[in-house]
């Protein structure tokens, strides 16, 4: 058989439609927010400037971004001016109504980003987008696309004085795009639009080269975008072939900054001819060593684009594909990057990391020199054991959201601290044949009488529902020191509106009440309006948090509906389809998201919007209960901190005044055997940790300290550096 009948079609095919949700679907993955369709008018801009650099004209590359803002529900606009070539109507077809068809350059051996001739419509999924050029002809062109795929193009005209006034451009040629945005996207504020574009990967080169100008209509400001200045010194710089790819030759470029970096500036840039794919540390484990934060760089490799191509050209000739380039190297919807799974990539990213590695590994090793250097060895067993004293305190502590009951209970969890026990959680929903875990915790210090072995009575108010034991033993608590716990199973047998459980042991008497649900829909009946299922998440690092967003159906949703879902804080990672989806059967629509972190100590709000509906909760991301604590010398000063922390690595400056003055000086530091310092350290620990309990606590538990003033805040403060600061002199210094 021939390998090319696999590809052999027959004459009498029809083709699919392609329909509008089909359409929407794709244009929502490509284009999410202001700050995607920005991108892709900027790159688009850029391409053409680089497409008649090749044909040797000199041209200025500025391109104007322009904003107006609405407080109202009315769209805001955005416009993108260019003083490229331009396009002509004969053009505007060809590049603009059409899906997927090469026609941005690279398949001439241009050296562009654009490559699936798609970018500039799925912008319209913002709003109308609106695409005005004065062409080499001398005539105004003009076409309107409209969500999903719907456009107009209108008759060619003489660029009269009048309309360079009204596009901007006052002479020669170029393009104005002006993009209406619903309301369902919002526009950030100056000058966050201005960093966050600064900040973005795919720009960092075009920002260097170009001057590109935003400008807020509204209050006037003007001002130029640049990429972050990070200064650093050249490490590595070395030339490599790709084993398996012949003539696939890449360049990479590591630097160390003079200080240490976040996720966001570090890491090494993935460059092919002119376009930025990611950053990238070549491996998960080092995107968060805080060794590997030291160094960034750029992976230079013009083959990528040669793949992107040889495999376009075999899907137009309908030539089957090789195994070194199974599919399209680049993701095409540009948002991860190269894919994983091409073999090219795989062999690209072991070739860099064999030679990245290194550099990281030496960095280790330095600053454990460094350490050691400065640490001896009845320092580091002080050290250790006031990590482990940390760690049991902020364990004892902090309240993570580690299950759905964990969060609901917090009212139980304020009940414990004022009256020395709770009963969790106070208020319960369970359906019929469905059971409840239900606990008792009990505070030895309040409660000295009780001990490990004691009955706790457990009595249920009504016969709507049936406890696993009328008798539950108290044990000792898993992760609470002094802490008593009893656990024990409620099921619900039938429907009630109002019942309960009682628990009884010695001078306690509390009480749970429980709704007994019929069926599941009775959980969704208070929802009236857009809204999450929680008003707050926390997301421990490492591990995807589920998050639901509901609407009332079908008073808001009768039918499945795109949802703009916005995240103020880019270290959180959204993932799943933005698609309310309707669930007759519960009363609701239903839109499933996972939100994940790699880097603790993020706060963000997660905003989700449909037309004329808005919803908000917040985001808090915190380590995993349990997770080590390391105590470790920076040889250098946080200029007015003594200390900081770096996940859960708490970094003390040795060069910070009061510090250093007690440390002493190289190559000894002797001064770490006194007293003197012993308990500066003792000081130094207790204040970081009791200020990360306070930061968590209040970042978890808002309600808590809202209306909070200082004194109250530093009561609680002063209230656990009392609990925690002989802890820490005990472990620094011995009472005699």
């Amino acid at each position: 058989m021939n390998t090319g009948d696999m590809w052999a079609r027959p004459s009498d095919l029809k083709e699919i439609p392609i329909s509008d949700r089909y359409v929407d679907q794709h244009q929502q993955l490509g284009v999410r927010n202001v700050y995607d369709a920005l991108i892709e008018l900027i790159t688009n801009s850029d391409d053409r400037y680089v497409f008649l650099e090749q044909q040797g004209q000199k041209i200025n590359g500025r391109i104007e971004i322009e904003v107006e803002r609405k407080r109202t529900e009315a769209s805001g606009i955005i416009r993108v001016r260019d003083f490229a070539d331009g396009m002509t109507s004969i053009a505007m077809k060809r590049k603009l109504l059409n899906f997927g068809d090469r026609v941005s350059g690279m398949a001439e051996d241009v050296p562009v980003r654009g490559t699936n001739s798609r970018g500039a419509k799925d912008v319209a999924l913002l709003g109308k987008a609106q695409f005005e050029c004065i062409a080499e002809d001398g005539h105004y062109h003009k076409c309107e696309i409209w969500p999903p795929k719907y456009y107009s193009l209108e008759k060619s005209i003489k660029a009269t004085d009048n309309i360079r006034k009204k596009l901007g451009i006052p002479g020669g040629t170029g393009t104005l795009v002006t993009v209406t945005v619903k309301p369902t996207y919002p526009t950030p504020n100056h000058k966050t639009l201005k960093k966050r574009l600064g900040d973005r990967v795919e720009l960092r080169d075009i920002l260097s080269e170009r001057t590109i100008i935003l400008q807020d209509l509204k209050s006037g400001h003007e001002d130029e975008i640049k990429a972050p200045n990070i200064e650093g010194k050249e490490h590595l710089k070395e030339s490599f072939y790709v084993p398996g790819y012949p003539g696939a030759k890449a360049k990479l470029i590591i630097k160390r900054a003079k200080k240490r970096l976040d996720n966001r500036q570090g890491g090494v840039l993935i460059k092919s001819r002119r376009a930025i794919h990611e950053t990238t540390y070549f491996d998960q484990s080092l995107g968060h060593d805080p060794h590997a934060l030291w160094f960034f760089g750029k992976l230079t490799c013009k083959y990528i684009d040669k793949l992107w191509n040889e495999y376009d050209e075999r899907f137009e000739k309908k030539i089957p594909h090789p195994p070194e380039n199974p599919c399209h190297v680049v993701d095409p919807l540009r948002k991860t990057g190269l894919r994983r799974e091409h073999p090219f990539t795989k062999i690209l990213f072991r070739e860099a990391l064999k030679r990245f590695r290194p550099l990281v590994e030496a960095e280790r090793k330095q600053q454990e020199k460094q350490r050691s250097k400065i640490e001896s060895e009845h320092t580091r067993k002080r050290l250790n054991a006031l990590e482990r004293a940390a760690a049991k305190f902020m364990e004892k502590h902090v309240t993570e959201e580690e299950a759905t009951l964990k969060q609901d209970s917090r009212k139980a969890d304020s009940v414990f601290k004022k009256k020395g026990f709770s009963l969790n959680p106070p208020f319960a929903q369970i359906l019929i044949g469905h059971s409840c875990h239900f606990w008792l915790n009990i505070n030895q210090t309040s409660f000295p009488e009780f001990s490990v072995g004691d009955l706790v009575e457990i009595a249920c108010l009504t016969k709507e529902i049936s406890s696993g034991k009328a008798f539950a033993s108290l044990e000792t608590h898993p992760n609470q020191e002094g802490v008593l716990q009893s656990k024990w199973l409620v099921k619900g047998e039938s429907p009630s509106r109002a019942t309960g459980v009682q628990v009884r042991i010695g001078r306690i008497v509390t009480d749970s009440t429980i709704e007994v649900l019929e069926s599941e829909r009775q959980k969704y009946e208070h929802i009236r309006e857009l809204c999450f299922n929680r008003k707050k998440y926390s997301v421990v690092t490492g591990k995807a948090k589920s998050v639901k967003i509901l609407a009332p159906y079908s008073e808001i949703i009768n039918k499945q509906a795109s949802i703009n879902v916005e995240c103020t804080n880019p270290a959180f990672k959204i993932m799943g389809e933005r698609i309310l989806k309707p669930q007759p059967n519960l009363g609701v629509a239903i839109c499933k998201l996972r939100v994940l972190t790699e880097e603790p100590e993020q706060l963000a709000t997660l905003e989700a919007r449909i037309e004329g509906h808005s919803a908000t909760t917040q985001l808090v991301s915190v380590l995993a209960r349990g997770s080590p604590i390391n105590i470790e010398f920076y040889d250098g000063d946080f200029e007015n901190q003594r200390f900081r922390w770096d996940g859960n690595t708490l970094e003390i400056a040795t060069k910070h005044p009061s510090v250093g003055r007690y440390l002493g000086e190289k190559p000894d530091y002797k001064g770490q055997e006194e007293k003197h310092f012993r308990a500066i350290l003792a000081e130094i620990v207790a204040e970081a940790v009791c200020q990360r309990v306070m930061s968590k606590k209040e970042a978890e538990e808002p309600e808590e300290y809202e209306n909070a003033d200082w004194d109250t805040y530093y009561a609680d403060y002063t209230r656990l550096m009392t609990e925690f600061l002989p802890i820490a002199h005990e472990l620094q210094i011995s009472a005699p």
